[in-house]
């Protein structure tokens, strides 16, 4: 039986999302979401129709004879990008993720962007991936091994985390392929994957994490190196 998804970006993510006003990298996020989730594509579909609605119903502009002179113009001309890109070689597309002995499908919104990817860094059970992103936000994708565990950490900024293979729990929940989850400089948790197989994440970091136990708080300096 499939995964009903259980955890889902805002209305007011979704609506910006839609409205084309979300960072390159959150974007990304609920697109990905938006594969595993008909409940969120059916709710994108009615404000695609509300703000269909909205610009009907704006008065239209009369355009003077230069302006339509001009606007035909541009619609009968051919359009420069798609004359460089039928002269441009095709993207590289990566429908699986291999990291060791695992090979992973990820879903189509991913695909132009993971074929991208800097190589992995393994730490214990954990290894993450930097995908191409602004200076802003950290984007990455992080890969759990079976039985393993995030350490204890807070967030100096949000931390939007999406499931896309496998299951990992935390003090505040259990997820699955689709779940997404946003935690804020309030939260404190330790991420675990209890299951047999991977968990496969995909991951926007805003500001680096602060590690909080032992060892690993000698991590926090060092992110600076990767972030």
């Amino acid at each position: 039986m499939a995964h009903a998804v259980k955890f889902h970006p805002s209305l007011s993510l979704l609506e910006q999302y839609t409205e084309g006003t979300l960072a390159a990298e959150l974007s990304l996020v609920v697109a990905a979401h938006l594969d595993f989730c008909p409940h969120c594509q059916q709710l994108r579909h009615d404000i695609e129709a509300d703000i269909g609605c909205q610009l009907a119903q704006q008065k239209a502009v009369n355009a003077d004879g230069a302006e339509w002179q001009q606007m035909l113009q541009q619609i009968l001309s051919p359009d420069a990008s798609q004359v460089t890109a039928a002269t441009t070689a095709p993207e590289t597309f990566a429908t699986h993720i291999e990291q060791g002995q695992h090979r992973i499908e990820i879903p189509r919104s991913l695909q132009r962007l993971a074929a991208k990817r800097k190589k992995w860094l393994q730490l214990g059970g954990i290894a993450t991936a930097k995908l191409p992103s602004g200076d802003d936000n950290h984007l990455s994708l992080l890969l759990i091994e079976s039985n393993t565990e995030v350490p204890l950490h807070t967030h100096k900024g949000l931390e939007i985390t999406l499931v896309l293979a496998g299951e990992m729990v935390d003090e505040m929940g259990k997820y699955a392929a689709g779940d997404l989850i946003i935690n804020t400089p309030d939260h404190t948790h330790t991420p675990k994957n209890i299951s047999n197989e991977p968990c496969l994440c995909l991951s926007v970091l805003t500001a680096p994490l602060e590690f909080k136990q032992g060892l690993t708080r000698l991590l926090n300096p060092l992110q600076r190196f990767f972030y």
